[in-house]
């Protein structure tokens, strides 16, 4: 999608004024009789005739409206003469923009005189109740108007219109929204959402995903565009005053949502919703965000069923959530809590489906891009590194990170695009070479032990930091960057050596021509990285620096090979075969691979 239509459908169009100099006054067709209509984009007027004298400016098949969904909190364009509805902002040659949305506006104006009514379907803008009030003005004030949600408001002198009200009800049965129908076709077009969602299968979101109407009501976010024809304008939507089946709620749950039965569930389910209202300032609070998050984790780390509680109570908050502020800090929260605990199989569906939806950013608000936290969500489920402990360095680390990505646990393709605009030249990550030059300053070829000896814990914390904010920390231990390699290579979600030629790695522990193929068929940068702490390691290797470090080429290979091999099986007999295996692998390459070529690549 290009920028010009995501910039339409967020964006109103431009005052009539402004677009259609000297007019307050448009012609329009009236959807459901098909009869001619005039509307004052100032006043919000409705009438079948102009005001004498009136400059009008008069329809065509290339006009479209420019109506505001307030569920989505998104502008829509529909076309009267085709009623095709889109969100894109249609851009062809000689297409008229009707900023309709602008009677909207008038719904905060409406006095208490104003009469709603609520049919099972409605139209918004017709002059059609016009007819219901004798001897009083002709205005319709239209309110409310979204693809979803019908009201029609107008002045009404006499409380006999009543009667002619509820004689209009056929004249709207055929826009009614088929139930049943809906339902039939969502789960006869469900997406079969994976375990873990990637942005690849966001890419058909749009074509895919579960309609609106299979949504709950006065949800932030429409899973596809309004529906084209006479079913999608005109739909009501029920919704009660403070909460929303299945979304937002201002009272906490009576019980469990994940195991309503579970008596002893619901006291942290209250605790919960408590904290996740406070974070997301729909409840005041005395401690900070990030205090606020600590006790959040803090109790939903306590127990598998608590997390999934947790995240079932943020999804629910984050649906239906009409405060974008509110919405902002309740995806912030989600992301930050996807650091600390796995979803279960019992809820990762419902989580994984809740992301897809929102995953394409034309569903992206002005002011929160939702896409973005589905995306973070989506990488750090992806993640195969055990969860962090909730600690308060711990939540503020997290919450930097959604916003700026670490390169700590980041993936070698991730990498390269986050450095691409940075160091374009290098052909390896920058983490990678920085890292290695540490060692070398601080005096690694003559410090013993290592890759064996632990790092400073606070110099280590410090020296991520700074690097995963691209800078390079002056080093006076080469244990702390010895140590940070290793903890990279071994929280790269997928290891060096590829999962798909393990096992073949594992045959060729005593076979050095092998060993040397499976290198080669490794892809291209996972080759470079390997090839590059392959020479690290023949240079440690050597007599001279072994005198001084007291690791030999076996030691070396029995530190560095775990990081680089990831064995999948949880036996211990399986782990403790296969780690032999592995470094018998890793010391014949550092033995007999020809790493000449890797010396002066950067």
């Amino acid at each position: 999608m290009n920028g010009d239509e995501n910039d339409g459908a967020d964006t109103p169009s431009s005052s009539s004024n402004a677009e259609f100099p000297g007019v307050e006054w448009v012609e329009i067709v009236e959807p459901q009789s098909r009869q001619t209509m005039y509307a004052n984009l100032v006043t919000g007027q409705c009438a079948w005739e102009p005001p004498p004298g009136a400059h009008v400016k008069t329809k065509h098949q290339n006009q479209w409206w420019e109506l505001f969904d307030s569920n989505t909190g998104r502008y829509y364009y529909y076309n009267a003469s085709s009623s095709v509805t889109k969100w894109q902002k249609p851009t062809a040659v000689g297409v008229d923009i009707i900023p309709l949305a602008k009677l909207q506006t008038l719904k905060e104006n409406s006095d208490g005189t104003a009469l709603k009514i609520r049919r099972t379907c409605e139209t918004q803008t017709s002059p059609a109740v016009r007819r219901v009030a004798k001897n009083v003005p002709d205005q319709v004030y239209a309110q409310n108007i979204s693809p979803e949600a019908g009201v029609v408001s107008f002045i009404s002198g006499s409380q006999d219109s009543q009667n002619t009200i509820n004689g209009m009800q056929d004249s709207f049965e055929w826009m009614s929204l088929d139930e049943d129908s809906a339902l039939s076709e969502k789960t006869a077009n469900g997406p079969p959402y994976g375990a873990f969602p990637t942005t690849a299968s966001a890419s058909s979101t749009l074509s895919h995903a579960p309609s609106s109407d299979s949504i709950p009501a006065r949800s932030s976010r429409s899973a596809s565009p309004p529906p084209a024809g006479r079913r999608s304008l005109f739909s009501s939507v029920n919704s009660t005053k403070g909460k929303n089946k299945g979304g937002w709620s201002k009272e906490p749950p009576k019980a469990s949502l994940t195991q309503p039965d579970n008596k002893n569930l619901r006291k942290e389910t209250f605790a919960l919703f408590k904290l996740i209202q406070s974070y997301m300032g729909d409840r005041k609070s005395k401690g900070t965000p990030e205090q606020i998050a600590l006790s959040f984790c803090e109790i939903a780390t306590k127990k598998a069923e608590n997390a999934d509680e947790a995240i079932a109570l943020l999804i629910q908050q984050l649906s239906g959530n009409e405060r974008p502020d509110s919405l902002r800090r309740g995806w912030e929260l989600l992301t930050i809590l996807l650091a600390f605990v796995f979803p279960t199989e019992a809820i990762s569906e419902k989580l994984n489906e809740f992301l897809n939806k929102n995953l394409d950013p034309i569903f992206d608000l002005p002011e929160v891009s939702t896409s973005y936290f589905s995306q973070q969500c989506v990488k750090r489920l992806s993640k195969v590194i055990a969860r962090l402990k909730p600690t308060l360095g711990a939540i503020q680390e997290t919450k930097v990170h959604i916003f700026r990505p670490p390169l700590f646990s980041a993936s070698l393709e991730e990498l390269m695009q986050m450095q691409s605009e940075r160091c374009p030249d290098l052909k390896l990550p920058w983490l990678l070479t920085t890292l290695i030059e540490l060692i070398y300053q601080a005096g690694g070829r003559m410090t013993e032990g290592i890759f064996r000896v632990a790092g400073d814990p606070d110099q280590l914390a410090t020296a991520r930091g700074q690097l995963d904010g691209w800078f390079a920390p002056k080093m006076h231990d080469a244990n702390v960057p010895a140590c940070l390699l290793k903890l990279w290579l071994r929280q790269l979600p997928v290891p060096l050596i590829i999962p798909s030629l393990y096992q073949r790695a594992l045959g060729a522990a005593d076979n050095p021509a092998e060993a040397i193929r499976i290198v080669d068929l490794l892809p291209g940068i996972n080759r470079l990285v390997f090839v590059k702490v392959i020479a690290l390691l023949q240079d440690l290797s050597r007599e001279e620096v072994v005198l001084k470090t007291k690791m030999d080429t076996s030691n070396l290979a029995m530190v560095i090979a775990p990081n680089v091999l990831r064995c999948e099986s949880e036996d211990p007999r399986v782990i403790f075969e296969n780690t032999r295996r592995e470094m018998s692998f890793l010391k014949i390459l550092i033995i007999n691979y020809d790493t000449a070529f890797i010396q002066n690549v950067r």
